[in-house]
């Protein structure tokens, strides 16, 4: 196993480089490619459900302001362009964690080396949750149907994956792991 910090080899969940040394309740499968511990479900929905908290008020703040100056689209497109700054600020830097990861012990690594994600990668996780979520303001009534059809794929899909990736994973080429 690789340490998710630093990637060097860990014995006894504890790194041989950096010291760090995994959560005791790390627990799960090994990825075959990087030698990192992925995320389990549980965890991602924890930091899922925590980063949502933290970015309930301010999201309120600038969705109220943004209706109130350029009604519902305008408002609903710069809250997720917001959301957005802060997902891929936080996910392309070193740590590769958002606040929600942190509390949830889990990092986004690149699912070829196991390395920090880029700047593009972060992106690419977020602009595909994004547009679905953008098909919600659209005029057909298709489009809130398809929005949450997409979601519910895209979140269950870890259950079954062998990687435990959803489809934004796929899209961007990371994986989630125990930090």
């Amino acid at each position: 196993m690789h340490c998710s910090n630093c990637g060097s080899e860990m014995i006894d969940s504890t790194c041989t480089n950096c010291q760090r040394s995994l959560p005791p309740n790390a627990r799960g499968q090994i990825d075959g490619r990087t030698g990192l511990m992925l995320a389990g479900w549980w965890r991602r929905v924890g930091q899922a459900f925590a980063d949502t908290v933290i970015l309930l008020l301010p999201s309120l703040i600038v969705f109220s302001l943004f209706d109130q100056l350029d009604g519902f689209v305008v408002a609903t497109l710069v809250t997720l362009c917001a959301q957005g700054a802060y997902f891929v600020k936080f996910l392309s830097g070193a740590r590769g964690q958002t606040l929600g990861n942190r509390v949830a012990a889990s990092r986004v690594r690149d699912a070829a080396t196991g390395k920090p994600i880029v700047w593009m990668q972060a992106f690419k996780r977020w602009i595909f949750v994004a547009v679905y979520a953008a098909f919600a303001l659209g005029p057909h009534p298709i489009g809130p149907v398809a929005c949450y059809l997409i979601f519910l794929v895209d979140i269950l899909f870890p259950l079954w994956d062998p990687r435990n990736q959803t489809l934004h994973d796929k899209f961007a080429g990371t994986i989630v792991v125990v930090a």
